[in-house]
């Protein structure tokens, strides 16, 4: 059986993607094999917020809220929980969301980053060679390596395909690109951190306002089918728009509600420059976890290591300055300028004058986009030398550097050395055997170790390369196993440090696993207070203990980049804080006082009370009982029982969505406890049920599965029209 005719033309690509796939796996081995976990923010807010998210659409809901987030959490506004990640959707199919299918999906955005990096080089030198290499160097840079933060690394995935379709929408020849271009732009929208999405679409202005500017310039030599080129861009935005309306809806829904939905503050916005300290990572990537090294910069954000023979390739065979090369170095100019924060003014300028500038910190994920632009830089040497195009006195250039930095390699590695303990290290530790001293090393380490150890790796790499090309560089296979050998191995020096933690995986997917499944109802006639009582019991490995055992507590520990700015008053104000911990999720107050009155709860008595900013009403205690018959993500419904009318209390947190029918009748929900929610019910037995409905956001769910099925039928009809022809 022959394969189809498209298969074949492209089949040195595919077996690149399967060598990118293989180098994958094998460089991050902790997550391929289950070794080692993620840590920090992975596991205490992507992690457990993906699992809620999971729980809700195999219970066949929308992921529109949760319970368990802290007292009831709109996760479909948080723009960071990936409540509208198509990826999250597509493995929370395969099964309940624990670490195991987290470690895939950061795995997916590494291998999904370096595949539209091959795309976008070789759109760009049309070498599938130079495209794999730099490819590689992509998904080995420092960036793919600074883990933890999963919707940095999707946007690392989704950015090249961006650009790369765009560019081709920007020719106006298929409009496939343009549909291919909406389509990346909506997963950048979904999953990624939104200064990445905000940033790329200023660049994407720029490459449409440089190209107008060009065609205009040559508009005597070239026709230019200008119509075409603006239904393009139209259709990129139709399609990006349809699909990502729901998102798009629900973020600025809960921005009034959110801690950072008004933006940050100057000083906030530079938390995590890049630091002059950290341009050692240009050829010591291992230097980010020395100990002595002085940064206020989180270790995550401290690499920009994409490859020594880059590095030098680079300088010795710089790119003709044509357009785009220019933009090229613009981009990787303003980009290292912009992740300095405070160092230079461009951080300042940007924040002030343009818009959207504004709202994110984190000014060294610009990193990014350095990495980027000078990759595709490096590009074009690494094709002359490849296709052996050098001429003698580039050639006799590209020696001259490698011997520059060799020396310059050998006195640092000389200078480290007078400087270094890690021998004693290693024999200090030597009597616990090699684990002993290993764990030695990694916990003392210091720069002049780390010089030490990155020095004489580079050394020997650059001998290798120098005795290859020497030999008129006869063997493109062997720079490629040389290129990503030195990629491989710089990894596994920084993956300990920034990305993986010591804790078994089995260990946090045991907590997971031992998770009820469904919405359970048993513990909730439990004070918060008792249902938190073991919240802490995992914090180190998996965070707060009810993110997962399905109990709805309290704490005001958040792992949240930003709480609710009604629960964050809410958690701070101890006396109603207290109190509201004492009871159940749900209960029936006595007495309705106004917020001013919590004073009263210093006082011992046998009523319960509810605190409203509306009206003040008191009675006398009764007997009534309450309790939560059934619970799911976006509905609560719960059975009441009282003498006289009352007042029901249900603590999850107020959001103008939610939705309150007693027995049927509609109700009226007031907001109660500062952060919580209450309604009035008359006295008898009833049945009192919360929706949470989200009702523009359901209309712009409408419209996205229009879209989509659109673009199935058009996709069906293209693929019938290709095959037939």
């Amino acid at each position: 059986m022959s394969l189809p005719s498209f298969f074949l033309q492209n089949r040195v690509h595919y077996k690149n993607y399967l060598l990118l796939l293989l180098i994958c796996l094998l460089a991050y081995w902790p997550l391929t094999f289950g070794i080692f976990s993620v840590k920090n923010d992975a596991l205490h807010y992507f992690l457990p917020y993906r699992f809620e998210i999971s729980e809700a659409l195999r219970n066949g809901e929308f992921p529109f809220w949760s319970p368990y987030l802290y007292l009831g959490y709109p996760v479909q506004g948080d723009m960071q929980s990936g409540a509208w990640n198509p990826v999250v959707w597509i493995f929370s199919a395969i099964g309940r969301y624990d670490l195991t299918l987290f470690h895939y999906e950061n795995l997916l955005y590494i291998f999904l980053g370096s595949v539209g990096m091959y795309k976008l080089t070789n759109r760009l030198s049309e070498h599938s060679q130079t495209a794999l290499l730099i490819a590689a160097s992509y998904m080995l840079s420092g960036f793919m390596l600074s883990g933890q933060l999963i919707n940095w690394l999707s946007a690392a995935a989704f950015i090249p395909f961006v650009i790369h379709y765009y560019l081709l929408a920007l020719d106006a020849t298929s409009v496939k690109n343009p549909i291919k271009a909406g389509i990346a732009l909506f997963f950048l929208f979904t999953s990624s951190y939104p200064s990445f999405f905000i940033l790329t679409g200023y660049l994407l202005i720029l490459l449409f306002l440089v190209t107008i500017v060009t065609r205009f310039r040559n508009k005597k030599i070239s026709f230019t089918n200008w119509k075409k080129i603006l239904l393009h861009q139209l259709l990129i935005a139709a399609v990006f728009t349809g699909l990502a309306l729901p998102a798009f809806v629900s973020f600025i829904d809960l921005l009034p509600y959110y801690q950072r939905g008004g933006g940050t503050s100057y000083l906030e916005s530079s938390t995590n420059a890049f630091e002059a300290q950290h341009f050692l990572t240009l050829l010591f990537p291992g230097t980010i976890k020395a100990n002595d090294i002085v940064s206020y910069t989180d270790v995550t954000c401290r690499n920009i290591y994409f490859g020594i023979i880059p590095l030098i390739i680079l300088f010795a065979l710089p790119p003709k300055w044509n357009r785009r090369n220019i933009l090229l170095a613009l981009l990787a100019v303003f980009s290292l300028l912009f992740s300095l924060g405070d160092a230079t003014p461009v951080r300042k300028i940007c924040y002030d004058l343009v818009p959207l500038l504004d709202t994110f910190r984190h000014p060294s994920q610009m990193r990014l986009f350095f990495i980027l632009a000078v990759l595709l830089l490096a590009a074009p040497g690494l094709k002359r030398i490849l296709n052996n195009e050098i001429s003698p006195v580039q050639r006799n250039k590209i020696k001259l550097i490698f011997l520059f930095t060799t020396a310059a390699l050998l006195i640092i590695l000389i200078t480290a050395l007078t400087q270094s303990s890690i021998m004693s290290k290693v024999t200090n530790g030597a009597g616990g055997g090699i684990r002993s001293a290993l764990k030695n090393i990694l916990e003392s380490v210091t720069l002049s170790d780390t010089l030490v150890l990155n020095s004489l790796l580079q050394l020997l790499f650059l001998g290798v390369f120098l005795i290859w090309f020497k030999r008129a560089l006869s063997s493109k296979l062997f720079l490629s196993v040389l290129w990503t050998s030195n990629l491989f191995i710089m990894a596994q020096l920084v993956l300990p440090a920034s990305f993986v933690s010591k804790t078994s995986p089995k260990t946090i997917n045991a907590v997971i696993h031992a998770s009820p499944k469904g919405f359970p109802t048993d513990s909730l006639q439990n004070t918060l207070a008792a249902n938190s009582k073991d919240a802490f019991t995992n914090f180190d490995i998996s965070g707060l203990n009810y993110f997962y055992n399905k109990k709805i507590g309290i704490s005001r520990v958040t792992n949240s980049p930003a709480f609710l700015i009604q629960q964050d008053s809410f958690t701070q104000t101890h006396l109603l804080y207290d109190y509201v911990s004492s009871l159940p999720v749900v209960y029936i107050a006595d007495s309705v006082l106004q917020l001013k009155d919590t004073v009263i709860l210093n006082s011992v008595s046998n009523c319960t009370y509810a605190f409203t900013d509306t009206r003040s009403s008191s009675k006398p205690c009764g007997s009534n009982t309450t309790a939560v018959r059934k619970l799911a993500s976006n509905r609560i419904e719960i059975e009441t029982e009282t003498e006289r009318p009352a007042f029901l209390v249900l603590s999850q947190n107020y959001y103008h969505h939610w939705k309150v029918a007693i027995d049927g009748e509609p109700g009226i929900i007031q907001k109660t406890n500062m952060s919580f929610m209450g309604t009035a019910i008359p006295a008898g037995k009833h049945t009192v049920v919360f929706r949470f409905l989200p009702a523009n956001t359901i209309k712009a769910l409408w419209i996205q599965l229009a879209v989509l099925i659109t673009l199935l039928i058009a996709g069906l009809f293209s693929f019938y029209k290709t095959k037939k022809n």
